[in-house]
């Protein structure tokens, strides 16, 4: 499938079977020096691409990738694992050191999950900053054969830290011990028509894109011992080594999944790992923009449990599509989940965030909706939009239930018009609405019911020009009981009024 993203690779070409580098391709001795001098050739010289020839097995440890080279794998190539520790190296400045990867599972009894290949380099592995590299197929990356589990140098195939612009296509990763792809805080990522199975000794997972930003995964075949491809929300995650660290929040944005076959032995074939717990500013750690259509899932769901840290929400998750997927079943806790305005699925009943004190987080944005805060001047925080020539809206969507009163109260401003609004997510059609009567502060409510049970955009929206805002939101349903009369809200308690007269005999 095509992709608009430019990778700027060099215009150079090296065969590492070539002179003066000369891979000797036996499987049987070690060609890491001769492919990684190839590698730096490469970049020396402005950039090129580094060609594993056909027919060849190319036993190695670590190999650092470079900016503006990408690694070739032309059909029937294998690049093999080596089982020795003393094959491998890690970046310093200006050159290489050895390392040795620990061999086993787990590092530490205390830490939940403390796999050695958050902390052992990646086979392949790009130093934090590159740009414009890729590992391109059609060839095999086979990870190392061992029968037992504690002698296995358990590492990621392909992995690396806050790099930008990359290209993983066409290749097999197969035989694999840990997780198979791990790009982690990186931008602008496209992985395709890459098949990931055979899965050995490890908990298998398959792409594991950490605090990731306009990243597409396309056309993907995989078979995978545990999650086969997630986004995965992390804070301050003690598990954090040389290569990586989570203590800097960024946010999972513009994430397109399509056109994959994801089948897992285990657990998840497409779901969301939620552990941005505990950021001071959710919004730095939320998921948003997030495309999903044309795949075919064995199984979907989330992780909500971050057994790191017990201390507020889960991050926000925002503006979600699901379009024309197969999906064989569904987590019940992928319902639980705190989504605002999914479509195609159930999202959440419950308005969050509604005194905007963590910023935009929870809330979805259209034309040129922002977000303004104001620690210092001491006025609360609030949502506003700007429309420019269209409408513009700031909102959330939610699960109702047709046949109930419901509520949507807040305090709002505009300079020449606004209301708040309830659309139907999947038409745009109108619902209900209340004008906002000026340019100061005052409580606005919305009593309505919706036709019928769906997901629903709530919020406030304008097509004038000029700034409108929004603060202190809240939506509830209205009892039904006779005699019901209106709500008041006092210091934040909802207070539901009744008629005069009612208890009166």
């Amino acid at each position: 499938m095509e992709d608009n993203r430019s990778i700027r690779i060099g215009k150079h070409l090296i065969r590492v079977t070539d002179p003066p580098f000369s891979a000797r391709g036996d499987g049987t001795v070690c060609d890491r020096a001769a492919i990684q001098n190839a590698i730096d050739s490469a970049a020396s010289m402005g950039g090129g691409t580094v060609v594993l020839p056909a027919g060849h097995r190319f036993l190695t440890g670590t190999l650092v990738l470079r900016t503006h080279t990408a690694l070739l794998f032309e059909e029937g190539a294998e690049l093999c694992q080596s089982p020795d520790p003393g094959d491998y190296v890690k970046p310093i400045p200006g050159g290489y050191e050895p390392y040795r990867p620990m061999p086993g599972h787990n590092y530490s009894a205390e830490i939940k999950w403390s796999h050695w290949w958050y902390r052992n380099y990646p086979l392949l592995f790009a130093e934090r900053g590159a740009h414009d590299f890729a590992v391109r197929g059609p060839g095999c990356i086979r990870m190392m054969e061992v029968t037992d589990p504690e002698k296995i140098l358990k590492i990621c195939p392909i992995g690396f830290f806050d790099c930008h612009r990359f290209e993983i296509a066409d290749v097999h990763i197969t035989n694999y011990h840990s997780y198979a792809m791990m790009p982690f805080s990186s931008t602008d990522g496209l992985i395709r028509n890459v098949r990931i199975d055979g899965s050995s000794h490890g908990n298998g997972d398959g792409i594991c894109m950490m605090n990731c930003r306009n990243m597409r995964v396309t056309g993907c075949t995989m078979m995978t011992g545990d999650d086969s491809v997630y986004l995965f929300s992390s804070y301050r995650d003690p598990r954090k080594s040389e290569w990586w660290s989570s203590d800097d929040p960024q946010p999972s944005l513009n994430i397109e999944i399509d056109h994959n076959d994801l089948r897992s032995d285990h657990c998840k074939a497409f779901g969301m790992i939620l552990w941005g717990i505990g950021c001071p500013d959710p919004e730095k750690i939320e998921v948003r923009n997030l495309f999903v259509h044309d795949n075919h899932f064995e199984t979907m769901g989330v992780w909500l449990y971050n057994p790191y840290c017990d201390k507020g929400w889960p991050p926000p998750v925002t503006t979600v599509r699901f379009e024309n997927n197969t999906i064989d079943g569904i987590e019940a806790n992928f319902f639980e989940t705190q989504i605002s305005d999914m479509n195609c699925f159930r999202s959440s009943p419950v308005l969050c965030n509604g005194n905007f004190e963590q910023g935009r987080c929870f809330w979805a944005m259209t034309g040129n909706a922002d977000v303004e805060r104001h620690p210092e001047s001491g006025e609360k925080p609030y949502g506003r939009i700007d429309p420019r020539g269209s409408r513009s809206a700031i909102f959330q969507g939610l699960w109702m239930e047709a046949g109930r009163k419901l509520l949507f109260r807040a305090e709002a401003k505009t300079e020449n018009g606004a209301h708040l609004f309830v659309r139907a997510l999947d038409t745009g059609s109108l619902i209900a609405e209340a004008p906002v009567p000026g340019s100061g502060w005052e409580e606005v409510q919305l009593l309505f019911e919706v036709p019928e049970n769906g997901n629903y955009h709530i919020g406030l929206e304008s097509g004038s020009p000029g700034v409108s805002a929004i603060r202190e939101a809240q939506f509830s349903g209205v009892p039904s009981a006779f005699g019901y009369r209106d709500v008041i809200f006092d210091n934040g308690k909802i207070i539901y009024r009744y008629r005069d007269d009612l208890f009166r005999r």
